[in-house]
């Protein structure tokens, strides 16, 4: 069933342009009354457990797994290996601990993230051991989709996964995104952006995605419509607005706009709400897509 998005003004969103695209890292470890769901690492036949480095950088993805936790731990460690080597050998009666950190890395703005957890074995333990510990990989120029941080619970043997009650679809788009509440006007937002990202709508008004370098290097220009920061957001008309890409009428309305002198006079905010409105007055140069949010 779709429901009526409430009234809410604050949806309005101007857009945002990011420039900082550092990593964000970050972990969850067990709460005290969560289970201790254990995820052991095996020794080989020598008693002997080897790390390989891994790569951490700015993409989006979530981890449970033991080897990852302690592949990131390690790299991560600066000085408390001897710690982490302890706590492994512990918990899987192996004899040695050797860490490979050979092509791996942590991305500069994720360094430290386990900086609490390296004085302090009974932490260290539950964040590696632990399958309802979560290591979290992002970065603050993108949105995550809104599921992004919700993890199921591992509890009396059962994998307890989150219960959603709304579901946000853009109309002619595959992918979707879920909510467990009703969604407010950030996470609308954040989810609409995820949807939108590496999509690009075709003059048919169908959409196209791909996020691969070689295609955004080589494929064609002023073909595709895109969700641009340039132009204002206002979901309360469950609509969002795609401006067509490298269109020489958005930069000579730009240019138009910037020479007016009423215009230089409104504040920023303003100027986008105008720049918008001019921009969906010209022909092609504005596609607008339903979106609806349905109650499952």
């Amino acid at each position: 069933m779709s429901v009526k998005l409430r009234e809410m003004k604050q949806i309005v969103r101007t857009g945002v342009f990011e420039t900082n695209s550092s990593s964000s890292h970050s972990l969850s470890v067990a709460r005290g009354d969560q289970e201790f769901v254990y995820d052991t690492i095996y020794p080989d036949q020598n008693g002997v457990i080897e790390v390989l480095g891994l790569e951490f950088g700015w993409g989006w993805s979530k981890h449970n797994d033991s080897m990852t936790k302690l592949a990131y731990a390690f790299q991560d460690s600066y000085g408390h290996e001897d710690l982490i080597k302890e706590v492994v050998m512990e918990q899987t009666g192996a004899t040695e601990v050797i860490f490979d950190e050979n092509g791996g890395y942590i991305d500069h703005d994720g360094v430290g993230t386990t900086s609490d957890l390296r004085s302090n074995k009974k932490d260290l333990r539950n964040f590696i051991f632990n399958k309802n510990s979560w290591l979290f990989i992002g970065n603050d120029n993108t949105e995550p989709d809104p599921t992004f941080f919700d993890v199921p619970e591992y509890k009396d043997g059962k994998m307890i996964k989150p219960e959603y009650k709304y579901e946000l679809v853009i109309e002619g788009l595959d992918q979707t995104t879920k909510y467990m509440s009703y969604p407010g006007p950030e996470e609308l937002s954040q989810g609409i952006d995820a949807l939108t990202r590496d999509v690009y709508l075709q003059e048919n008004g169908h959409f196209f995605t791909e996020d691969s370098i070689f295609w955004q290097i080589s494929r064609p220009r002023n073909t595709y419509y895109t969700k641009d920061w340039g132009l204002e957001q206002d979901y309360n008309t469950n609509e969002i607005r795609f401006l067509k890409e490298n269109d020489d009428r958005w930069y000579t309305l730009c240019r138009k706009l910037e020479a007016d002198p009423e215009y230089k006079k409104l504040d920023w905010a303003k100027k986008h709400d105008v720049k918008t409105l001019e921009a969906m007055a010209v022909e092609g140069l504005v596609k607008k897509v339903k979106f609806t949010l349905n109650e499952l």
